[in-house]
């Protein structure tokens, strides 16, 4: 049966003090000695630890949770970033308590108010809604708070997100420069601040390119869903009477779509079409298209975040209210 720390110092004869240390992973700051470490990780790793959470909270007033709020786990780009988070949370023996919001207002605020009765110690939010931060700011438990994803500017929290438009900017320069004929673009969810910044992106690039009506190339729905993406390509086919030979998908679900309707229309998906996409996945290599992809750094913006989280209070307010991550332009068979 596992033991908690003071069992550990009952048979070891070390302090309780000195067993969180080793355990804390705190021993070289607090210069415990090697053979001091050897003999407690020793017995643990024979007997096993075990945590006294309720006891420890009430303690500490602190409950070593983390709460995770985001749209969708099915997103994949949302679900590397709960990987990478959860790694860093367990490092520091925190739990991360992760709930979707489904993009939906309500069930958001009904997500963040448990979370806050719950006592996390940090809140992570990719909120779907401005009106999140003033309920926010007005909670009195006021655990750490850091918002990622969308930068609902300004914000009283700090704010970690991915380049948008220079990903926008930089995925537009190369579509446009190996297009045979026009861009278009397949957009939902463009209320989002992030999907704001890939459309700015993308004007600012047709611009470059003398394109003065690129507000026309774009076809909107409101949905980030494979059923917006085949609504919208099927427009465009309408429009045009075939597949377009340049598209551009605001996300990889909406990229699904697209796909799936061109090939319901035309029994396959045409290798000569030009593909680009914001966010990456390996399933792309599947595809005989050139295709052009903007990818996250997850591992970077869960970093980043991570940080916000656990530096101290006084240090937050100097910190820059908006961290913006770089991406990255990924070419296939170009």
């Amino acid at each position: 049966m596992p033991k908690t720390a003071e069992e550990i110092s009952k048979a070891t004869g070390f302090s309780i003090t000195t067993i969180r240390f080793v355990l804390n992973g705190q021993s070289e700051k607090y210069r415990i000695s090697a053979a001091t470490q050897k003999r407690i990780n020793d017995y643990i790793a024979i007997h096993g630890y075990s945590v006294n959470h309720a006891a420890r909270s009430l303690r500490l007033k602190r409950t070593d949770t983390i709460g995770l709020v985001v749209p969708d786990l099915a997103n994949a780009y949302f679900a590397r970033f709960m990987a990478e988070l959860e790694i860093l949370c367990r490092k520091r023996s925190l739990l991360l308590l992760t709930a979707s919001s489904h993009d939906d207002p309500e069930l958001e605020n009904r997500v963040v108010t448990n979370l806050l009765a719950r006592g996390v110690d940090g809140l992570v939010i990719a909120p779907c809604q401005e009106v999140t931060l003033p309920q926010l700011k007005k909670t009195k438990t006021r655990p750490a708070i850091v918002m990622f994803d969308r930068d609902y500017n300004p914000s009283p929290f700090p704010t970690v997100v991915s380049d948008n438009y220079q990903g926008g900017l930089d995925i537009t320069r190369r579509l446009l420069q190996d297009a045979d004929g026009a861009c278009y673009f397949l957009c939902s969810h463009s209320a989002l601040p992030s999907i704001r910044d890939r459309v700015r992106g993308f004007l600012s690039a047709c611009e470059e390119r003398g394109i003065r009506e690129g507000k026309r190339l774009i076809r909107f729905e409101a949905e980030n869903a494979p059923e917006a993406g085949r609504q919208l390509m099927q427009t465009l086919i309408d429009e045009l009477g075939q597949a377009p030979r340049t598209f551009l998908c605001s996300s990889l679900m909406v990229l699904e779509g697209a796909l799936q309707q061109i090939k319901a229309k035309t029994g396959r998906v045409d290798k000569n079409i030009l593909i680009g996409t914001f966010d990456d996945h390996a399933m792309l290599d599947w595809l005989d298209n050139r295709v052009l992809s903007v990818k996250q750094n997850e591992a970077a913006q869960a970093q980043r975040v991570f940080d916000r989280l656990i530096e101290p209070l006084s240090e937050r307010k100097k910190s820059s209210p908006l961290d913006s991550v770089p991406v990255e332009l990924i070419c296939r068979n170009l």
